[in-house]
């Protein structure tokens, strides 16, 4: 069969890093991987234009699209798009999102949608529309039927991950050299670990995987750093740097094959405090850059998240990543009660710890987290309108006025980041002179997110929320077919949703 897999764009709305790093679509990678035996393409939405166009060209049997929540109304767009070009291509949805909240997927557009690895359960979903099998019988699928769901026998999140084939890079090796993190240009993207070992309230990686972290040997991870062209490596575990047994052992391995790459990885405060020997070797297998979740200033906000952690760990990581050279980025979240004190120990913060590299969001409680029941009748944007839930955008009552904690918010970046003087002084290591093209390209798309912030009160307008509520003209006529939904039980749901303007 011919399969499309469709990352979404962008969503006009969000807020976050689209202006300053564009990363490989590894999860459609993963997909395209295990559909052996089939033509693929991988069209990315976010670099590349015209899906009607390729669908007219590539004429495929299966559209398969995923998202985080922010992109959920772009997959719907994109399923719909697709049965307005032939209602009888079939359309998958999968991803995070669609593995924890399957029900913001629903929608007559929507064929079949994906809860858990793609790479393993989208080659049963191709086999039973390439046969006329029914999609009851496959476990770990959730069916639109109306506006209910029906969801099949549950199934292991993944087999054991060296099970997993490798990602199909070359499918978007035309695109390769527009991937970018920051000056990490080009970068791949590379997974080794599913799930996460920590339980913090205000995430949901752990409870995709029920709790059970699935990883990599060190073996199959220096397989595939071998195969990767790419100098710069971004790592996107939630947590890497986290077991000192499977970390020497590829240490080991990557000294013996002389593997060499300049890495980015996520890690917690607290281990990377209590392992400087672990540290000081990776610094030296090339290790250039730490994702920490420092999250808060104070340890009564720390512990409000069952983080687990100290801000006393804090303080350690980042002044032992500092000791080797290894630069921070650092992400904080802002409370909806903060007030201009806050806001001024979180910039003494900042400066006491000599922190450049910052990612601070809004406290955001995403359905299929432990605190979404907590803050449910506090949430202020709609549920539908997912471009606004970016990890950026407040969707919580705020103790200040909306405006003015969004310009708080922008003040502490243009302080930690938009200073050449300050970034001068940090001598930050994966940084460019500040002379070079390359320092300023990054400025230009600093200030375009500081811009988003600057009028981010005015995406909370009824005008601006209706439009992020949008997801394309409604389609009406999914194709009957066994293990699909019923056509006369989805009329009503599409022309109520097209009434409303859907």
């Amino acid at each position: 069969m011919r399969i499309m897999l469709v990352r979404p764009p962008v969503p006009r709305h969000t807020i976050g890093l689209k202006h300053i790093m564009i990363c490989e679509p590894l999860e459609l990678e993963y997909v395209a991987a295990g559909l052996e035996g089939h033509e693929i393409e991988i069209v990315d939405l976010i670099l590349e234009k015209g899906l009607e166009r390729r669908l007219k060209k590539f004429k495929p049997n299966v559209v398969g699209t995923s998202c985080y929540i922010s992109g959920v109304n772009e997959a719907i767009k994109i399923c719909r798009t697709v049965k307005r070009w032939s209602p009888e291509c079939r359309t998958v949805v999968g991803g995070v999102q669609a593995s924890q909240v399957p029900e913001d997927f629903i929608d007559p557009a929507v064929d079949c949608i994906v809860m858990g690895d793609g790479t393993t359960t989208m080659p049963d979903v191709v086999t039973a529309f390439e046969k006329g099998l029914p999609l009851e019988n496959i476990p770990g699928l959730a069916l639109p039927r109306g506006e209910e769901l029906f969801k099949t026998p549950p199934r292991a999140y993944m087999p054991a991950p060296d099970s997993i084939p490798l990602p199909r890079r070359d499918l978007v090796s035309h695109l390769k050299h527009r991937y970018y993190y920051l000056w990490n240009n080009p970068v791949a993207t590379m997974k080794t670990t599913w799930g996460c070992w920590y339980k913090c309230n205000f995430c949901y990686t752990w409870r995709i995987t029920d709790g059970v972290p699935y990883s990599r040997s060190a073996a199959s991870i220096a397989e595939e750093l071998s195969q990767i062209e790419a100098e710069h490596v971004y790592i996107v575990d939630d947590i890497f740097l986290i077991n000192p047994t499977r970390l020497g052992e590829l240490a080991r391995i990557l000294q013996e094959r002389g593997i060499r790459k300049k890495y980015l990885v996520y890690a917690r405060a607290d281990f990377i405090s209590q392992h400087e020997d672990i540290i000081a070797q990776w610094a030296e297998l090339g290790l250039s850059a730490v994702f920490i979740g420092l999250e808060a200033t104070t340890d009564s906000e720390l512990d409000s998240m069952d983080k687990m952690a100290t801000v006393d760990h804090n303080r350690a990581a980042i002044a032992l990543l500092q000791k080797y050279g290894i630069d921070i980025y650092g992400s904080l979240i802002t409370q909806p009660d903060y007030v201009e004190e806050d806001w001024a120990r979180l910039k003494k913060f900042i400066d006491d710890n000599h922190l450049y590299f910052l990612n601070i969001s809004p406290l955001t409680p995403m359905p299929g987290t432990l605190i979404w029941e907590q803050f449910r009748d506090q949430v202020t944007v709609s549920r539908r309108a997912h471009g606004l839930w970016d990890l950026s955008h407040m969707i919580l009552k705020t103790r200040q006025p909306l405006k003015q904690y969004y310009r708080s918010l922008l003040s502490v970046y243009c302080h930690a980041a938009l200073s050449p003087r300050r970034f001068v002084k940090l001598n930050l290591g994966t940084a460019p002179p500040v002379y070079t093209w390359r320092y300023w390209n990054l400025i230009f798309g600093a200030m375009k997110i500081a811009k988003s912030f600057y009028f981010g009160h005015l995406h909370h307008t009824k005008r601006e929320l209706a439009y992020a509520e949008d997801r394309g003209p409604a389609f009406g006529h999914p194709l009957p077919a066994s293990g699909a939904r019923n056509l006369e039980s989805l009329l009503p749901a599409a022309r109520r949703e097209g009434a409303e303007g859907g």
